[in-house]
């Protein structure tokens, strides 16, 4: 089996002053196998729409709709495990329980990640290799990283810097369907933020007797397809890159055909100004240790843990040509020696342009957006006897336990992960739902 290797690129752009020889102090993430710790906090999801603009003037938005749920994790730790064939790995068992504070919804979760220590040059990287989560509904989705993600770099340096590629392959099962079929969704993400993606819907799922089959395919440069297939037919739009104007902005062309042949002459083809620019960013990350920091009340961490600890900050920008949003997601991780992670924050931040509600033919804008979605998640560690321990290793700087160590960050926001997903997977079924209204009756978008 494979052993564990070395992740994405890292950089160290610190300042290369040599550093005095440190005094000896407990790792950063002190965690034997079978240890048990616990999180707590509250993820928010908003949803504001704008009005589309059929008339001078700027429309008002729509109130913004927000659910808050209640967070409470608990975190098993294991080791030797193995992940699609890499061995030696520590994982991380987390049950969650949501509970709407509105009380009217309670689910439950599990997320089981994987990560290690591996040697880089004269660094230590912490790497993550995946994750698999499961839901009480039967939801599921398996997420492979290819190369893993740098989660941090041991020792930590103040001003050092990293990144990580998108490249992932996501496998969901999404149930609850009158007959029990789940939803399949298989996305491959490539190293430039590219992506392919088929979403299998149970029949009946976009329309009366239809089982759909839809498929995207985002190109580098911002073109790309979207197909639909159904009953043995198939339904087409292709989107150009963006194409320079005598005048103007870029635009970009969008066709339709009733079929795959996207050589022939289109059933229906119009334009739209390019929202993002002459070429997409498709993806953009940074990853940066800031140092030693307050930790910000928001935390609300109680008083038997430190006040300060380390900043790992990660800021993600992506931009989807095809369903027609960006996306902005950061997330802060405060890391202390003797405890590990005490408290993580991650925000994320899509804006749609596209509308395929199909309330209109088509409908694209600019200035403002069509619809915001914002996912923001706060989660803290609480104090334990386990915890207690750590401290006092931390106080008299004791040497450091045998078992591997390990961050928490990326296990933690597992679920929110998903509900960013499920975003995207929303916007997704809009599209299909007005290509099969195009399979139905032959219409236009």
């Amino acid at each position: 089996m494979p052993t564990p290797s070395g992740g994405s690129t890292a950089t160290n752009t610190s300042a290369t002053t040599p550093a005095p020889t440190p005094t000896p102090v407990p790792p950063l993430y002190p965690r034997a196998a079978g240890d048990t710790f616990a999180y707590s906090g509250q993820l928010q999801q908003a949803f504001q729409s704008f009005p589309e603009i059929v008339a001078p003037g700027t429309p008002s938005p729509e109130p913004v709709a927000t659910t808050t749920v209640n967070v409470a994790q608990t975190v098993t730790v294991s080791t030797n495990q193995t992940y699609n064939g890499t061995s030696g790995l520590v994982g991380l068992h987390v049950a969650e329980t949501d509970t709407q504070t509105s009380g009217l919804k309670t689910t439950t979760s599990t997320t089981d990640t994987y990560e290690s220590l591996v040697q880089v040059g004269a660094l230590t990287q912490l790497l993550s290799y995946g994750a698999q989560f499961a839901d009480e509904a039967g939801d599921t989705t398996s997420t492979l990283y290819a190369p893993p993600l740098v989660l941090d770099q041991i020792p930590q340096t103040p001003g050092a810097s990293w990144s990580n590629g998108p490249s992932a392959t996501v496998d969901e099962a999404v149930a609850g369907d009158a007959t029990g079929s789940p939803i399949t969704v298989v996305r491959t993400t490539n190293a430039d933020g590219s992506y392919t993606e088929k979403t299998t819907y149970p029949p009946n799922f976009a329309a009366p007797g239809i089982t759909g089959v839809g498929q995207i395919q985002e190109n580098t440069d911002g073109s790309g397809t979207f197909s639909f297939v159904a009953n043995g037919s198939t339904i087409s739009i292709t989107y150009s890159p963006p194409e320079p104007q005598p005048s103007g902005p870029p635009l970009i062309t969008v066709n339709e055909y009733a079929g795959t042949d996207t050589t022939v002459k289109p059933s229906s083809t119009f334009q739209i100004p390019t929202w993002f620019g002459n070429a997409p960013a498709l993806y953009g990350e940074t990853d940066q240790d800031q140092g030693v920091v307050t930790i910000p009340a928001s935390c609300n961490l109680q008083k038997a843990f430190p006040g300060h600890a380390t900043a790992l900050a990660q800021t993600i920008a992506r931009t989807d040509t095809i369903l027609g949003y960006t996306e902005a997601q950061t997330t802060t991780s405060y890391v202390a020696a003797g405890y590990g992670v005490l408290c993580t924050v991650a925000t994320d931040k899509q804006t749609l342009y596209y509308d395929f509600n199909g309330d209109q033919r088509f409908a694209f804008t600019a200035t403002p957006p069509l619809e915001i979605t914002t996912v923001s998640e706060t989660l803290t560690m609480e104090p334990s006897p386990l915890i207690n321990a750590s401290s006092q290793r931390a106080t008299r700087g004791a040497s450091a336990p045998s078992a591997p160590v390990f961050g928490m960050s990326a296990a933690l926001h597992a679920n929110f992960e998903r509900v960013v997903r499920a975003a995207h997977r929303r916007r997704a079924a809009q599209l299909l739902r007005a290509a099969a209204h195009l399979h139905l009756t032959g219409g236009a978008l």
